[in-house]
């Protein structure tokens, strides 16, 4: 499987590991050591504070079919993205929650999209969620969380995804051609590791 987009989406420490160098300026304190080159890393990384943040919770409604009723699926938080470009566009699937139930919350993935990666345009109503399907029994009430997406030599989409039942997190996979349209594929680890806790999981690429 090879990567087309820029690099993105990476195991999520080895972005972190980025970030923070790329938010350090060196002094004239700070001398090179041996084994110290960042050529390889993505910098620099400027925070544009202008137009920050890019997402904020919403009042969009959803008719939610485990409820049976609508609900505003994005009004308590929105955040935990992952970036995607497609012709020509960058897509950001994101984690947002509701307020309702026993958890204080149930999570759904949203999708924003930008023409220059700084001004986003949110769908109404998220494009994966908890259903009357054979996974909500790990999906609900808790929800869909923490997408990590990838594409495929063919041009369609994995997504790794966490699935929280209230008690358990479980790493999830869905596919799709167009990043709107999503078929869930069931639990990634299984067998003796299918009750155990695992999230936020993501597929390494080639770039």
């Amino acid at each position: 499987m090879k990567q087309k987009i820029y690099g993105y989406p990476v195991a999520l420490i080895v972005f972190i590991h980025i970030a923070m160098i790329g938010c350090q300026p060196k002094t004239s304190t700070q001398v090179e050591t041996p084994g110290s080159d960042t050529s390889w890393a993505l910098l620099p990384f400027v925070k544009v504070d202008s137009v920050n943040p890019i997402l904020n919770a919403g009042n969009n409604e959803f008719n939610c079919p485990v409820l049976k009723r609508a609900i505003k699926w994005e009004n308590k938080d929105v955040f935990n993205p992952a970036a995607v470009v497609r012709d020509g566009k960058i897509y950001l699937l994101y984690r947002a929650e509701d307020t309702i139930g026993k958890h204080a919350g149930t999570s759904r993935i949203g999708l924003a999209v930008s023409e220059d990666g700084l001004h986003f345009a949110k769908r109404k109503e998220p494009v994966l969620y908890p259903d009357n399907d054979t996974l909500k029994i790990y999906e609900w009430e808790g929800g869909i969380e923490d997408p990590r997406v990838v594409e495929t030599e063919d041009g369609k989409y994995l997504m790794t995804y966490t699935a929280y039942d209230g008690t358990t997190a479980r790493l999830l996979i869905a596919s799709s051609p167009d990043l709107m349209q999503w078929t869930k594929h069931g639990t990634v680890l299984n067998g003796k590791y299918k009750d155990a806790w695992s999230k936020s999981g993501a597929i390494v690429v080639k770039q």
